[in-house]
């Protein structure tokens, strides 16, 4: 009898640890991401790095077994192309150790290089991670010139990449984000017109305006002031019946002192 039936689960379902009861490859990926996502930067960085690279080396393995055989052999030319020759004397694990470096250290700094910028991409992201995936290719696949060869190298994926980025965010189709507009007009009209790239960081889009909170908005790195303004704009909204309360009286001023009398009996000189 199959071990599912057996323990009384669904077909295809596996509990695995800290993750839980899963029952398709897709729910597991979905898991594993949102497990990971509440990891530490450094955790996320190296377990996203080891996934890329154990991909890359599977490619790279295929893709040097299949480079590895000689065409000659078949009465075909042997094939000029560097970039082919290289493959086929590095052979199949060669081919899975250079991708696997290339692939692994480009995930891992693409990511690490968000994280310390707040979750903002760019050319220069792009370029970064690419200049570090050049100089692991370079050093795993054994240059002559150790040195010379990472940073050339680098520079060459790092380049050719940027240049990549921006031919595709020229071609990027532009669609209108409307989805924040009720809150920058919101922001405008309370002068807090530079917060506005703060919403979109923390996706507080027109739909959650009335549910804004204060932890909310200091999550997205919103100052104690602003965050007063703002929730003191939207009360007006939320409940308009019990905002415009009578003002309290101010206090009375003490009394004045009161001139001193003389004693009965006595006259006044």
């Amino acid at each position: 009898m199959p071990l599912n039936k057996t323990l009384g689960m669904p077909p295809f379902a596996v509990v695995l640890p800290g993750l839980g009861e899963v029952k398709s490859f897709d729910e597991l990926g979905k898991k594993y991401q949102d497990w990971l996502a509440t990891q530490d930067v450094a955790v996320q960085v190296l377990l996203t790095g080891l996934q890329s690279a154990v991909q890359g080396g599977v490619l790279g393995y295929m893709f040097g077994s299949i480079s590895a055989v000689d065409p000659s052999q078949n009465g075909a030319a042997k094939p000029s192309n560097p970039a082919l020759d290289s493959m086929v004397k590095a052979g199949p694990w060669g081919s899975a150790r250079n991708l696997a470096a290339l692939t692994g250290v480009q995930a891992a700094a693409s990511l690490a290089i968000k994280k310390a910028r707040n979750g903002k991409e760019d050319v220069y992201s792009a370029m970064g991670a690419s200049f570090l995936s050049g100089v692991a290719y370079s050093l795993v696949s054994g240059s002559p010139n150790p040195i010379q060869g990472a940073v050339t190298t680098g520079a060459a994926f790092a380049l050719f990449n940027g240049l990549i980025y921006q031919i595709g965010q020229a071609f990027k189709p532009e669609f209108a984000d409307t989805e924040y507009d009720r809150g920058k007009y919101m922001l405008k009209t309370l002068g807090l017109t530079k917060y506005a790239d703060n919403l979109k960081k923390g996706l507080l889009t027109d739909n959650t305006i009335l549910l804004w909170n204060d932890s909310a908005l200091a999550e997205c790195r919103i100052p104690p002031g602003p965050r007063l303004l703002i929730l003191h704009h939207l009360d007006t909204y939320r409940n308009p019946s019990n905002v415009l309360k009578p003002a309290l009286p101010l206090p009375p001023l003490p009394p004045a002192p009161q001139p001193m009398q003389a004693p009965s009996g006595t006259t006044a000189r």
